[in-house]
C-alpha cells in the first residue's frame, strides 16, 4: 500500500450504526490523515462542503439520506472523488444502480478488515493514478488556481516564519516544473544591513540558509496543495533587487 499517499488523505466516512461508526473510525485514524464522521447522508452533504475530504466511505441505508441519494448529489459537482458504499445487503440492482452514479467500490457487512485494507489499496492506486495525469489534464483556470494557491501558501510560510509578508508572491506550473518568484520579502532588520552596499552578499547568504531551512516544509506544502511529490532543485537569492527565485520539480511517477 502506498503508505505515503494513505497519511496524507482526508476520509469521509458515513455510518448510522454507532458501534461499527466509531471501530472504523478508529481503524482509518491510524491510516489516514483525517476522519471526518457523520450519520446520515444529508450529514455526510454537509460535511463534503465544509471540509477538504481526498475519497468517501459510506453505508447505503441510513435514515434521513441514504448513501445513493447522497452519492448522486456530491456527483453533480464532483465526478472523480472516490466513493466506497458499505451495506449489508446483496443486491444487485443496488449495486448496478452504484456503478450508474459512479461507485467505485461495494463492501458488504459485516467488514472484513483485510478486505477493507484491499479497498484502501485500491482507493490509493486510484488517486495516485489521477494525480499522475492531473497537472498535464488541467485546463487554464485549475493551473491558474492551483498557482494562487501555492502563491498563498508560500506567503504563509513566509510571513510565519520572518514576522513580515512578501510584497508579492508569483507561482508559476509549467507541466510539472514549479518555479516561485517571491518579492519585497526582506525584514527591517535585513534591510538595515544591506543599507551597505558591501554587505549585499552577507544579505544573499543569509537568505539562502534560510530556504535551505524551510526546504522540507516547502516541499510538503506543494504535496498537500498539488498531491505530488515536490523535489527541490534550486533557490537564488537577489537581496539588490529583493527578488528570491525557487525551483522545483513535481515527481510525477
Amino acid at each position: 500500500m502506498n503508505n505515503e499517499i494513505l497519511s496524507g488523505l482526508n476520509v469521509l466516512y458515513i455510518e448510522d450504526e454507532p458501534v461499527l461508526r466509531e471501530e472504523i473510525t478508529t481503524f482509518l485514524k491510524r491510516r489516514v490523515k483525517s476522519v471526518i464522521v457523520a450519520s446520515n447522508g444529508k450529514e455526510g452533504l454537509e460535511k463534503f462542503a465544509t471540509y477538504p475530504v481526498d475519497f468517501i466511505i459510506t453505508d447505503l441505508k441510513m435514515p434521513v439520506m441514504d448513501g445513493i441519494e447522497m452519492a448522486r448529489e456530491i456527483r453533480k459537482s464532483n465526478t472523480a472523488i472516490p466513493i466506497v458504499i458499505t451495506t449489508a445487503l446483496s443486491d444487485v440492482e443496488l449495486m448496478q444502480s452504484s456503478i450508474e452514479i459512479g461507485i467505485n467500490r461495494y463492501l458488504l457487512k459485516p467488514i472484513d478488515l483485510e478486505t477493507f485494507n484491499n479497498m484502501l489499496e485500491s482507493v490509493c492506486q486510484k488517486i495516485s493514478n489521477n494525480r499522475k495525469n492531473m497537472v498535464f489534464s488541467l485546463t487554464v483556470e485549475e493551473s491558474k488556481n492551483l498557482e494562487r494557491r501555492i502563491e498563498t501558501e508560500i506567503a504563509k510560510i513566509l510571513k510565519s516564519t520572518t514576522g513580515k509578508g512578501p510584497s508579492k508572491v508569483q507561482g508559476f506550473l509549467r507541466a510539472n516544473l514549479i518555479e516561485i518568484v517571491i518579492h519585497g520579502a526582506r525584514t527591517p532588520f535585513e534591510q538595515t544591513i544591506l543599507s551597505n552596499d558591501k554587505n549585499v552578499r552577507i544579505g544573499d547568504y543569509v537568505r539562502e540558509v534560510y530556504y535551505a531551512q524551510l526546504k522540507n516544509q516547502i516541499q510538503d506544502s506543494i504535496f498537500e496543495i498539488s498531491g505530488y511529490k515536490a523535489i527541490w532543485q534550486t533557490h537564488k537569492c537577489d537581496s539588490t533587487r529583493d527578488v528570491d527565485i525557487i525551483k522545483m520539480v513535481l515527481e510525477i511517477e
